[in-house]
């Protein structure tokens, strides 16, 4: 392993800059940053990082809280989140909380007792986020993939991308659409916002069911999704991630159902898995890997900052969504 000392020489700096550029250090050329970076990455430099917790005060650790890891959605965002962390200089302290509100709520204690220094968290339930406004009171706290007021945060904007899968199946000439996702969901609210512009009617019918119903796979959901897009001559369905979109897909073809001839499918997220399932899968595609450097460069500068508890400027980013069309629709 190379020392401070060989990685200077072979960048040509003092040892002083190597240690600059450690630290994160704002006032080192970005020229320089970057050479020396490529000699740190390239012989995986390693400086103490207990030496530098004493001495800073901070142990340079990120907490991240997700919900799943199920979802190929998330690991797209987690490798990000983890390669930009490391870009800093800081390792990251993963939990997963399985959609508990909960697990949630001591998911987070647990972080907070390994003394992380930021938290980046995709919550359980924005409507019940109080124990999230505590700990931002505590550490800096950056809300990734979603939006909350009050919060910093980075995330897609889901309304947009509601409006544009609601334009493109009325270009296609569908008139009754299908949902399947969560009535308070923005994904659902530029999506209707966008049918009634269009004098098209969007009522209970067009709702389909719960995505823990399609996530269960019971015959009666199966049996409960058939007969309304049979009775109420649904055409095309808009749901909320990737895989719910498979699994429709599969009961409809399962009960010789064409798609999309009989009825068109989009999904959300533009997974690896949208190449996989047969037709290949129309889908949103969110830039995770922004999403997640993001998220990470806006936490280390509210971890960076001297007084969390004066900086009341907030980082609030949404990033353009963009229809990935393919043979479902």
């Amino acid at each position: 392993m190379k020392t401070m000392k060989e990685i200077a020489k072979m960048a040509g700096v003092s040892q002083s800059t190597v240690s600059r550029v450690i630290n994160n250090n704002p006032n080192v050329n970005p020229e320089i940053k970057r050479k020396v970076l490529e000699y740190i990455r390239k012989y995986n430099y390693q400086p103490n990082r207990m030496a530098r917790s004493l001495v800073k005060n901070k142990s340079f650790l990120i907490g991240i809280v997700l919900p799943e890891l199920t979802n190929p959605y998330f690991p797209e965002i987690l490798e990000s989140l983890e390669e930009e962390a490391n870009y800093y200089n800081y390792n990251i302290v993963l939990s997963i909380t399985y959609g508990s509100l909960q697990r949630e709520k001591e998911q987070i204690e647990m972080l907070l007792s390994r003394r992380v220094d930021g938290l980046i968290i995709n919550p359980t339930d924005l409507s019940h986020g109080e124990h999230i406004t505590k700990i931002k009171s505590i550490i800096p706290t950056v809300i990734c993939a979603q939006d909350l007021d009050g919060f910093d945060y980075v995330t897609v904007d889901h309304y947009l991308a509601g409006k544009i899968v609601a334009k493109y199946l009325i270009n296609k000439g569908h008139i009754n659409i299908g949902y399947i996702g969560y009535l308070k969901d923005k994904k659902l609210k530029g999506f209707y916002e966008e049918i009634i512009a269009n004098n098209l009617n969007f009522n209970e019918d067009n709702y389909l069911v719960a995505p823990e119903e399609i996530s269960d796979f019971t015959k009666s959901s199966e049996k409960k999704l058939l007969t309304k897009i049979i009775d109420k001559n649904i055409t095309a369905v808009y749901t909320i991630n990737d895989i719910i979109a498979t699994k429709v897909i599969n009961i409809l073809i399962k009960n010789k159902m064409k798609v999309p001839d009989d009825v068109a499918v989009v999904g959300f997220d533009n997974t690896i898995i949208c190449n996989l399932t047969n037709p290949p899968l129309t889908s949103v595609a969110q830039p995770t890997r922004e999403i997640g450097r993001k998220s990470v460069d806006i936490l280390v500068k509210k971890i960076e900052k001297t007084n969390l508890h004066n900086d009341n400027n907030l980082d609030q980013i949404f990033l353009p969504p963009r229809l990935v069309i393919r043979k479902s629709t």
